[in-house]
């Protein structure tokens, strides 16, 4: 690891701990983003440590510019912990914040219904739609409308909508010149796609 990423640490234990708050007690400047970036970092295989740093984030942040990329790092550590309650209050958090600055946007407005549509939360799916329907316009990706087609297709049973999905899940180029391979429905999709087979025949 170089020196200059101190604060992208992929494991963590007391040694790296100590090393990590060495090097974030002496930053001036990018506090926060350090804060949030290592978080980002652990939530997946160190959830319990990235939510820690998320905390300390908000109670010493100098502004709010990276509160969309902290929650984003707390909602990955709830998936990780397995605690969907608590992600999808985190991403319903998520969208509230996106509402009031724009201009810090995240992949919330997918992960959210998607979410809610793969997980069977009934009483979340009247929302869900809503952003859903709100957000549209945002598509760029197979993978993004993979996503979808696919929240509706499940919430809604609805076999149109499950085809439109299974079409996105089959582009292998993502039609970007420099970045074919970006943003294509990975593997991890499986037992979704098995799914919408079910319901659009």
């Amino acid at each position: 690891m170089s020196s200059d990423d101190w604060y992208r640490n992929k494991d963590w234990n007391e040694s790296i701990e100590e090393h990590f708050y060495s090097k974030l007690n002496r930053a001036r400047t990018q506090r926060d983003q350090y804060l949030v970036i290592q978080a980002l970092t652990l939530a997946d295989k160190h959830p319990e440590v990235s939510i820690r740093l998320v905390g300390e984030y908000f109670e010493s942040r100098k502004n709010q510019s990276d509160d969309v990329r902290a929650l984003l790092a707390k909602a990955n550590a709830f998936v990780a912990l397995d605690d969907i309650e608590s992600c999808i209050s985190t991403f319903k958090e998520m969208l509230e914040r996106e509402r009031e600055f724009p201009n810090h946007q995240t992949g919330v407005y997918l992960d959210y219904p998607y979410l809610v549509a793969t997980q069977k939360i009934e009483h979340e799916y009247a929302n869900a739609l809503d952003v859903l329907n709100e957000h549209f316009d945002r598509l760029t990706f197979p993978l993004e409308y993979f996503k979808w087609h696919a929240s509706k297709a499940l919430i809604k049973n609805d076999g149109s909508e499950a085809k439109k999905a299974l079409d996105a899940a089959k582009v292998k180029k993502s039609g970007f010149r420099f970045h074919q391979d970006v943003g294509l429905v990975g593997k991890e999709h499986e037992k979704t796609i098995k799914h919408l087979c079910k319901i659009s025949t």
